[in-house]
């Protein structure tokens, strides 16, 4: 009994826990009901896993996951999305120039200075007010900037410039804080097994499998917002004057209207326009702003279509200084209104941003400021009194329904909560796979999978006659291992990786044929059986390891250097090698050593 449980004991313990880890694939996708219950980690385990002692929550090693397909098989949406990463960049030395004039105040300069990023450019002028005070950016004070070389531009005036492998780091960290940023939205969103991966130098793919096509413009929308939350005060007095003095001179057919004492605003359509009318129009320390105001047409039911033609644009020149940003936002959620019974954002700031916040609102009271999402203004109210206490809300649109501006408050949580993207996304390409296509891929794949199979197997059986069986056997071991191994990394299986498994089974297949004629060339010259096989897996195991091996070189460099459907197929080699390995050799040379054993037999069916 020892003997056999030395000797079965790794195999039989590996395929139950392979059995055990696949069963709610099994059960996903047969019927997608757990007693009843569509199929979740929590519920699954449930049913095998005692109730944990504490807090109900269950330790992340007793929650298993079905294998999910991917985008290629059970449909859903392929977005690719360019990251300009220059912006982070630019932000990067915006936030800069606080930090320097804050630490040269702190070495009690003479008189004043400031610090101002010229737009579009890699570095920093720092103006001296009192040309003594130049002297205290020595090389003590730039021990704070490691990433910046200074120069001397005049006696009042120095320069500090970004370090081109600081440039680099940071683009390189916009683009992977950009993927996990969006990976948590995506998440928050419900959408199970996304893959997000990186696509060339600055661009980004984006594959969420079974997303269904009423989902398809929330998770759009929600993916694309840079979430980048900014407090800027308006410039009241000057927003009149900018806009009226452009009114002769804006292109034919295009107008500005004045709403409300002085804020103009534009259709939809002209928008666009303004913007392009306006680059390189607007002062260096002024940004515009704009909110939209949607007008709805009156539809039957809950039925509600945009009135693109009175539908406008509310323009605000903006200070381009931020005075509070959504790095300092502790919490963020969707509150209800008592008054108006509407939904709002309500949010909390940290302590340093509940002093900013408190500072800004103090110094500003009877002016307007505004509440800016990535560009566009989400509220523009009037500082009434002091807000202090570290919360303040941001209101949506007054023309919507309850259910839309719930939902819009929802998805500006959630890219409130999990950070703003580092650098603004731009969508270059997109294409939804239908779920029919997807079950088409299924049907073709798995067919391809079965007739591979269900050939390989006749074929060994016919040739091999007995030790054929055993291939078999291990064969529907080393597919058990592999879907196993996949589900426990939470892998997504794809066509490519479809295509993995059946080079898996030819390779299977290959190792055994190679034992076995080393074997049958030992039984021939008039071997016994029991050294037969020892001779035959002993002399085999060089030409079997070295193959696997050089295949899995191959499949090591795909993994490092594909993406997407390349390192799809790259996991499932790799996985199929080493259950290969395992069941070609191991466990086929205990099936001949048991038979042995069992049967007394001194012939080799072979």
């Amino acid at each position: 009994m020892k003997k056999l449980l030395y000797r079965w004991g790794i195999p039989v313990l590996a395929l139950l826990v392979a059995l055990y880890v696949l069963t709610p694939t099994f059960l996903d996708w047969s019927t997608g009901q757990l007693d009843g219950e569509p199929v979740t980690t929590e519920g699954f385990a449930s049913h095998f896993v005692d109730p944990p002692a504490y807090d109900g929550a269950e330790p992340e090693w007793k929650r298993i996951e079905p294998l999910t397909l991917g985008l290629d098989l059970q449909g859903g949406l392929l977005l690719q999305y360019h990251v300009h990463v220059d912006r982070a960049v630019q932000d990067r030395l915006q936030r800069m120039e606080e930090d320097v004039v804050q630490r040269l105040n702190e070495l009690e300069p003479a008189g004043e200075i400031t610090a101002h990023h010229p737009p579009g450019e890699l570095y920093l002028i720092v103006e001296f007010e009192s040309s003594g005070d130049r002297g205290l950016a020595d090389d003590e004070f730039m021990q704070h900037f490691p990433n910046f070389s200074m120069s001397i531009v005049d006696a009042n005036r120095i320069q500090l410039e970004m370090d081109q492998d600081y440039i680099e780091e940071t683009e390189d960290f916009a683009i992977e804080q950009a993927i996990e940023t969006i990976r948590s939205r995506i998440d928050a969103l419900g959408v199970s097994e996304p893959s997000i991966n990186r696509s060339g130098a600055n661009d980004i793919i984006v594959q969420m499998p079974g997303l269904g096509e009423d989902q398809v413009d929330r998770a759009r929308d929600l993916i694309g917002q840079t979430a980048q939350l900014r407090f800027q005060m308006v410039d009241d007095d000057g927003t009149n004057e900018f806009f009226g003095q452009f009114q002769g001179q804006l292109p034919e057919g295009f107008h500005l209207r004045n709403i409300d004492g002085g804020y103009y605003s534009v259709t939809h359509q002209e928008k666009e326009k303004l913007q392009r009318f306006f680059e390189g129009r607007v002062p260096d320390d002024r940004v515009i702003g704009y909110q939209h105001h949607p007008v709805y047409k009156e539809v039957a039911e809950d039925e509600e279509i945009i009135d693109e033609d009175q539908s406008y644009w509310m323009s605000y020149l903006v200070y381009r200084d931020t005075e509070v940003t959504g790095e300092y936002i502790q919490d963020a959620r969707v509150a209800i209104d008592d008054q108006f019974n509407r939904p709002y954002v309500a949010l909390n700031f940290d302590a340093t941003g509940a002093d900013k916040f408190a500072e800004t609102t103090t110094e500003n009271v009877g002016q307007r400021f505004a509440i800016m999402m990535d560009d566009e203004v989400q509220s523009a109210p009037v500082i009434n009194e002091p807000i202090t206490g570290g919360r303040a809300q941001i209101t949506l649109g007054d023309m919507m329904s309850f259910t839309e501006i719930q939902e819009e408050a929802q998805d500006l949580v959630i890219v409130l909560r999990h950070g703003a993207l580092p650098a603004p996304i731009e969508r270059q390409f997109e294409t939804m796979v239908g779920p029919t296509l997807g079950q088409e891929s299924i049907d073709s794949s798995m067919r391809a999978l079965m007739v591979a199979s269900l050939l390989v197997i006749l074929f060994m059986m016919l040739y091999y006659r007995r030790s054929g069986m055993i291939s078999t056997i291990a064969l529907l071991m080393n597919l058990t291992f592999i879907m196993a191994v996949l589900a426990a990394l939470n892998a997504t299986l794809t066509l490519p990786g479809i295509a993995g498994i059946i080079l898996t089974v030819g390779m299977a297949v290959d190792a055994n044929v190679i034992i076995y004629e080393r074997i049958r060339e030992e039984y021939v010259i008039g071997k016994p059986m029991n050294e037969s096989v020892d001779e035959g897996f002993s002399k085999a195991y060089s030409a079997v390891f070295d193959a696997n091996i050089t295949t899995g070189i191959a499949g090591l460099v795909l993994l490092q250097y594909g993406t997407g459907p390349i390192q799809g197929f790259a996991v499932t080699l790799l996985v199929g090698i080493c259950a290969t390995l395992f069941t070609a050799v191991y466990i086929t040379r205990l099936f001949f050593l048991e038979w042995q054993e069992r049967t007394k037999s001194h012939e080799l069916s072979i």
